[in-house]
């Protein structure tokens, strides 16, 4: 064969040749059987293409499926890759040259094949974030709607998409996770198209966000976008309204006497550990530095010692300095022992019913501050200890859904029970010991510390009931009474505020101010 390929540079010159003449997705033993009908079409390789760059077995089908390719018939791809297209199939084309001639003259068009249809474009319907996506899933499984997504994005769409029968008045295909993994996998736009092509009681949802990604990638069966209420009249309102950008509040937008500020309310509010004091800030104001230099993405702190002596405090008070009253990201690893924990952290590879969509993503994105507690880490498995290897080396993440998370200056504070440096040394892996930044052991407070605890917890309670502190005025002597119990033998602090705020109702009780 001795064919020239003719290419477009973008979206607009392949609307304009749409305008012109119709334009079909290359689909295999469908495509044969057109060109056998009728050799004068024109035929898009472009996904084709991205397909056997990594699926060169299947260069003889396509050659086989082209044997009765004609003068007349028209095969058109994106420029981007004509020379790849050159490459894989060299005895199809000889060369290639723009559709629309430098001269304006465009290549004529003419009576096609119009027993064969080309895949009606359709509008993607929008939703704003995974809120949306829920009540979505849910009326979908309430009025039996089929709803499905690439399971991390693996492309195994018959094994996926058993559910979307052809029978099915309406399917819902969300396809948001594809769009964030076609980038590094281009063989997903063949392989999505060839299943939208036999599939046409399917509609196309995505978050708002993606939209343009799919546009462009999809052309011959994409275009334009709508609320997805549109879609389904009942969820009134749902997709309509632009999504609110959430700002989220990091160490890293510290600087100056705003630095100086944090730190020294820091140090205020959590008793004792001087030594960890010092470090922190230390850590703290190179982190700053080194990530406005994009040096560092993420400050990682490990802290062990005794339960309840102040570590979970740390991610408390970074958390908020930053945002008064703010939700904090937490994940307890003590329930991350099993065998499927990082299927919990991230999400299962499993589709939409009964779905986990992961702890870490759902809690992130619920907070607005860059902080993120791991609470018990040494509790969990090698999987989880390695997926945190590669989140503090890459400062990013990708859950089950193929959606990436940006870590970029989040500080993440992992906290642990092990009593001593030799404990932490044998329970945590080696290689995850090299990638924390700060690595801390907290003893527990000396009797002088437990009484300056005490005083920052009525410092912190005149704030906290400052009506009940209106109406009464404490002595020396009633303070003295308050903080008459034996401390001394606690070792916990969270112990010791156990008892403080027991004996403070009391005393409110005792003074008739007590609501």
């Amino acid at each position: 064969m001795d064919h020239t390929l003719f290419t477009y540079r973008n979206l607009e010159e392949l609307r304009k040749i749409q305008e012109e003449r119709e334009v079909f997705a290359f689909m295999f033993g469908e495509t044969k059987d057109m060109l056998d009908s009728c050799s004068k079409v024109c035929i898009d390789i472009s996904a084709l293409v991205h397909f056997l760059i990594t699926n060169k077995n299947n260069i003889e089908p396509t050659y086989i499926n082209f044997t009765s390719m004609a003068e007349d018939t028209v095969v058109i791809a994106e420029v981007a890759i004509a020379e790849s297209a050159m490459e894989l199939l060299p005895l199809l084309f000889s060369d290639y040259k723009c559709y629309f001639e430098e001269d304006g003259e465009e290549n004529s068009s003419s009576e096609e094949a119009h027993e064969f249809k080309p895949y009606p474009r359709q509008k993607i319907y929008k939703y704003n974030n995974a809120q949306d996506l829920d009540i979505i899933i849910r009326y979908a499984e309430t009025n039996d709607i089929p709803i499905a997504t690439f399971s991390r994005a693996s492309g195994e769409l018959r094994k996926e998409f058993e559910q979307f029968n052809k029978s099915s008045k309406l399917a819902i295909l969300d396809l948001t996770s594809v769009s964030y993994a076609i980038e590094d996998n281009k063989a997903l736009i063949y392989a999505l198209e060839q299943f939208l092509s036999i599939m046409p009681n399917i509609r196309v949802i995505a978050q708002t966000s993606q939209i343009d990604v799919l546009l462009k990638y999809f052309p011959l069966f994409l275009d334009g976008q709508e609320p997805v209420c549109k879609l389904l009249p009942d969820l009134s309102g749902l997709g309509e309204k632009e999504p609110e950008e959430i700002k989220l509040t990091k160490v890293t937008d510290l600087s100056g006497g705003a630095f100086d500020a944090f730190i020294n309310a820091f140090n205020h509010n959590l008793i004792g550990h001087n030594y960890f004091k010092e470090r922190l800030r230390y850590a703290l104001k190179n982190f700053v530095s080194l990530n406005k230099a994009k040096e560092q993405t993420v400050l990682s702190i490990f802290l062990f010692g005794a339960s309840g002596i102040g570590k979970t405090e740390v991610a408390r008070l970074i958390a908020s300095g930053l945002q008064n009253d703010c939700y904090l990201a937490k994940i307890n690893f003590q329930n991350y022992s099993s065998q499927d924990a990082l299927n919990s952290l991230i999400g299962s590879p499993a589709g939409y019913v009964g779905c986990n969509h992961g702890e870490l993503s759902e809690k992130i994105q619920k907070s607005k501050v860059g902080v993120l507690l791991c609470d018990e880490f040494e509790k969990t498995t090698r999987p989880v200890f390695s997926f945190f290897l590669e989140l503090l080396e890459e400062g990013r993440f990708t859950d089950s859904m193929a959606r990436e998370y940006d870590m970029d200056g989040y500080v993440i504070i992992f906290t642990s029970n092990l009593l001593s440096e030799a404990e932490y040394k044998k329970a945590i892996p080696t290689e995850l010991q090299t990638r924390f930044d700060l690595v801390c052991e907290f003893e527990e407070p000396t009797m002088a510390e437990k009484t300056a605890f005490l005083d920052l917890l009525l410092e912190m309670a005149k704030t906290k009931y400052s009506e009940q502190f209106a109406e009464i005025e404490m002595t020396e002597d009633e303070k003295k009474q308050l903080y008459a119990f034996d401390y001394s033998s606690l070792s916990a602090l969270r112990d010791i505020k156990r008892v403080f705020n027991n004996r403070l109702m009391d005393y409110f009780a005792e003074k008739g101010v007590l609501r």
